[in-house]
C-alpha cells in the first residue's frame, strides 16, 4: 500500500493499493473517487509517462519543500481516503502481518492504527534511521504530533526491528520495548586469493553527506605512497553529480578514477574483483550527528563481494563500530592514520587474503541471504503464536 504515483518497481509483491496525493486532493473538488487496487501485471504494460509528482519534488527546495510536505500531510491527515474501496482491499487481501517503515507520516500512522483496531494482521516495523533525533528538526507542533506518534507506533507494534546494533539499544531504552537488527542479507562471492599490483580499492556508493571529503583525503594519502611508483590504485563509482572541483579531485591519473554509474549486478563483479572494498563515512561534526545510528547497506554489499574491506569513518557511529568488531576488517577512525595503514598492507599484502577470508567466514555465519530469510520467516511465525 502507498502514496506515491510512480508504478511498482519490484518483484516481491504482486497485489497493491495506491492512494495519491492528486487524488485526495480531487476528491475535495469533484467527489472522484480515491485510491485503486491493482495486480502487478496489470500495470506493466501500461504506457510510461513523466510524473507530475516527480518534477514538482524536483523542482521545490528549502521552505517551499517543507510548506508542500505540511499540505501533504494535512491532506491525509483529513483521512477521506480511509473509504470502503481501501477497507474492501485489506478485508479481500486479509493480510497475516503488514510489514512498514517506522516514519510517522499521517498516511503510514493511522493505517497502521486502524490495521490494528479493525483487522487480525500482525504490525512489524522497521526502524531504517534516528527517527526520534530527526524530530528535533521540526516546529514546535510538527514534532509534538510526531514524538506522540512514534510513541503509539512503537507501543502497539506487535515486532520491531532496528537497521543496527546501536539504535536497537537506544531505541529499546527510549521507547521501552525489545528491539532487533535486521540487516540485509548477502549473495556471497568466492573469497579472494590474490593480491593485484598496484593494489586496487573500490569505493562503490553515493558521495553525499561528506563522504566526498573522506574520500579526497585517501586519494591524498595515495598521491604520498605512489610518489616512486604506483602501488595503489582507486576506483570510484558512483551515480552523484559533484562540483569539477570536487571531482578533479577525485580523478588523478594514475592515482584513482571516476569511473560513473554501472548497474547493480555490474557493481558486484566489480567489488568480487578488487584487493579492497571501502566504506567510508564523514567526519564532520553535523553529519557524524546525522548518521550516528545509521547501518549503510553498502556495508552488507562489501561483506558479500569476497574482498577484503576498509572502513573509514569516526569513532561511535553504527557503521564505523559494528566492522571495527568483525576480524580481518580494516578499521580506519582517524585521517591522520591512512597513510601508515595503507602502507602496512603495501609491506605485507597477505593481511589482504587472510582479512578477506574471515570476512568472508564471518559474512557466511552472519549475513548470509539464506539465513537472514530463514530467521525472518521464523520471527514472522512466532509473531503469528
Amino acid at each position: 500500500m502507498y502514496t506515491r504515483e510512480a508504478k511498482p518497481d519490484n518483484k516481491c509483491c504482486q497485489y497493491y493499493y495506491q492512494v495519491t496525493i492528486a487524488d485526495v486532493v480531487k476528491h475535495f473538488f469533484s467527489r472522484k473517487d480515491i485510491g485503486r487496487s491493482f495486480q502487478r501485471e496489470d500495470v506493466l504494460a501500461e504506457e510510461t509517462y513523466p510524473s507530475t509528482e516527480g518534477k514538482i519534488v524536483a523542482s521545490v527546495k528549502g521552505w517551499q519543500r517543507n510548506f508542500l510536505q505540511t499540505i501533504v500531510e494535512i491532506v491525509y491527515s483529513s483521512r477521506i481516503w480511509m473509504n470502503r474501496k481501501l477497507k474492501r482491499y485489506i478485508k479481500d487481501f486479509d493480510p497475516d502481518i503488514v510489514f512498514f517503515f517506522a516514519i510517522a507520516d499521517s498516511f503510514r500512522y493511522y493505517l497502521a492504527h486502524y490495521l490494528k483496531n479493525h483487522n487480525r494482521a500482525k504490525l512489524v516495523m522497521w526502524v531504517a534511521d534516528d527517527v526520534w533525533e530527526q524530530t528535533q528538526n521540526m516546529n514546535w507542533l510538527t514534532r509534538t504530533v510526531y514524538r506522540k506518534r512514534y510513541r503509539n507506533l512503537f507501543r502497539y507494534t506487535d515486532k520491531v526491528y532496528g537497521v543496527s546494533q546501536m539504535l536497537c539499544d537506544e531505541y529499546s531504552h527510549l521507547f521501552n520495548v525489545p528491539i532487533t537488527p535486521l540487516y540485509k542479507g548477502c549473495d556471497l562471492k568466492l573469497c579472494k586469493t590474490d593480491v593485484g599490483h598496484p593494489i586496487h580499492m573500490v569505493y562503490a556508493g553515493n558521495l553525499f553527506y561528506g563522504r566526498d571529503k573522506t574520500l579526497i583525503a585517501l586519494v591524498n594519502a595515495i598521491k604520498e605512497i605512489n610518489k616512486d611508483n604506483s602501488k595503489v590504485h582507486l576506483s570510484i563509482y558512483s551515480a552523484t553529480k559533484v562540483l569539477d572541483k570536487i571531482y578533479k579531485q577525485l580523478n588523478i591519473d594514475g592515482l584513482s578514477t571516476m569511473c560513473g554509474v554501472r548497474p547493480y549486478e555490474d557493481i558486484k563483479i566489480i567489488m568480487s574483483e578488487a584487493d579492497i572494498v571501502l566504506h567510508v563515512e564523514s567526519f564532520d561534526d553535523e553529519q557524524i550527528k546525522n548518521v550516528r545510528l545509521s547501518f549503510s547497506t553498502k556495508i552488507i554489499d562489501c561483506m558479500q563481494s569476497g574482498a577484503a574491506m576498509m572502513v573509514i569513518g569516526p569513532k561511535g557511529i553504527a557503521s564505523v563500530e559494528y566492522p571495527r568488531g568483525i576480524d580481518g576488517v580494516f578499521v580506519v577512525d582517524n585521517l591522520s592514520d591512512l597513510k601508515q595503514t595503507i602502507n602496512s598492507i603495501i609491506e605485507n599484502p597477505s593481511i589482504v587474503i587472510s582479512g578477506a577470508k574471515k570476512l568472508n567466514d564471518y559474512a557466511k555465519r552472519n549475513h548470509e541471504i539464506i539465513n537472514v530469510r530463514d530467521k525472518l520467516q521464523k520471527d514472522f511465525q512466532t509473531v503469528m503464536e
